[in-house]
């Protein structure tokens, strides 16, 4: 008897205890956010921006889709990008989930403005939903056109930005960044590079970057531009450079990089940078003259290879230091880490110093193989 009421005791409690989540909302109660743009609607009133998401259209996933519409894009004018959030409440019917969103661009005419930019970073940063490691782009025009294209893939367009991304399938054109990257390399170096997504017809490229220096847009980047950073900073994984040597194309695959940088520092900052690099002839057409299996023949290639991408390299340095003065390679980090009394002395003028640095670049290509064909 003792033991039935026992058990009828444990069971009263077990359905005061485990009543199930009196909150949850299902799946399809809510709209998960993919994607934000931000644009500049009123510089001078209380809804500066003009805040565009992209949420997927969830009838439209799966084998038993009853919907072919795969994404929605909604805009609104607001004060900042979550307010948004509140503003489409009364056009939309669930409340939107942040957690999934994965890409966030910039509008430029909204990057331009250091104080918007500023304020944007901190409210993203600041948000316990957002991931933060949400890919960060900026659009040469308008976020909200690009968000709205629609990609010739099945994929729908901010699926198709988030994989090439993720991906990284070319790190000549582009360098994926990060907000939490992007958040350190302004905090610590005052400038950064995000990549530039531009829309073209109906197709969205990826390409090059923008230069951000001190939470404002002040310049772009090309591919080349961006390749030749890459290499300096060591972050360049396979590669294909092409060359014109004997008036002839040769591309050399680059299947290993090692980029090392040192500073002297006297009467005046000398940045010296090496990299050495490994990979193997992806094409090139022979002849009776040139025969890729005779050793003086690869060691002219070698020296020909060393000669365009040092040129190449030498022209993004001037380009980077004389027009933009940004350092996006990293010499202040570098002074910081290794020569920490130097840096105390010219942190505070270093954008005045950087300008006047001294570049030696020396690259050491290495041919490893020549392919199956004699």
């Amino acid at each position: 008897m003792k033991k039935r009421i026992v058990f009828f005791l444990i069971l009263i409690l077990l359905t005061i205890f485990l009543t199930g989540c009196w909150d949850m909302m299902e799946i399809n109660q809510r709209l998960f956010i993919s994607s934000i743009g931000a644009d500049l609607y009123d510089h001078e009133g209380m809804n500066k921006l003009l805040v565009t998401y992209v949420y997927p259209n969830i009838h439209a996933i799966g084998k038993n889709a009853t919907e072919e519409k795969k994404k929605y894009v909604i805009s609104t004018p607001s004060s900042s990008i979550f307010q948004a959030g509140k503003e489409f409440s009364g056009n939309v019917e669930y409340p939107c989930c942040y957690k999934h969103v994965k890409v966030f661009i910039f509008g430029e005419d909204v990057i331009k403005d250091e104080n918007i930019t500023r304020e944007i970073i901190d409210e993203l940063n600041r948000d316990t939903m957002i991931n933060k490691k949400v890919f960060i782009l900026v659009a040469d025009d308008k976020a909200k056109d690009i968000l709205e294209s629609k990609a010739p893939q099945v994929q729908i367009t901010d699926g198709t930005i988030y994989n090439i991304l993720r991906d990284n399938r070319s790190a000549s054109r582009f360098t994926p960044q990060t907000l939490t990257n992007m958040i350190s390399d302004l905090d610590c170096n005052g400038v950064t590079l995000i990549p530039r997504i531009i829309k073209k017809g109906k197709e969205l490229s990826i390409s090059g970057a923008a230069i951000v220096k001190n939470y404002k847009l002040v310049g772009w980047i090309g591919e080349k531009e961006n390749r030749a950073i890459s290499l300096v900073n060591g972050a360049v994984g396979r590669e294909i450079m092409d060359i014109v040597y004997n008036d002839s194309i040769l591309s050399y695959t680059i299947t290993k990089i090692d980029a090392n940088k040192k500073v002297d520092i006297d009467e005046n900052i000398t940045a010296n940078i090496f990299i050495r690099l490994e990979g193997y002839i992806q094409g090139y057409k022979m002849d009776i003259e040139t025969n890729l299996f005779k050793n003086e023949i690869l060691l002219d290639m070698e020296k020909a290879l060393a000669k365009e991408i040092e040129k190449e390299i030498r022209e993004t340095l001037f380009f980077i230091q004389k027009k933009h003065n940004a350092d996006v390679i990293g010499i202040g980090s570098h002074i910081r880490k290794f020569h920490p009394k130097t840096w105390k002395k010219v942190e505070d003028n270093w954008e005045n110093i950087f300008s006047e640095v001294k570049f030696n670049v020396t690259v050491d290509p290495i041919i490893r193989r020549t392919g199956l064909t004699k």
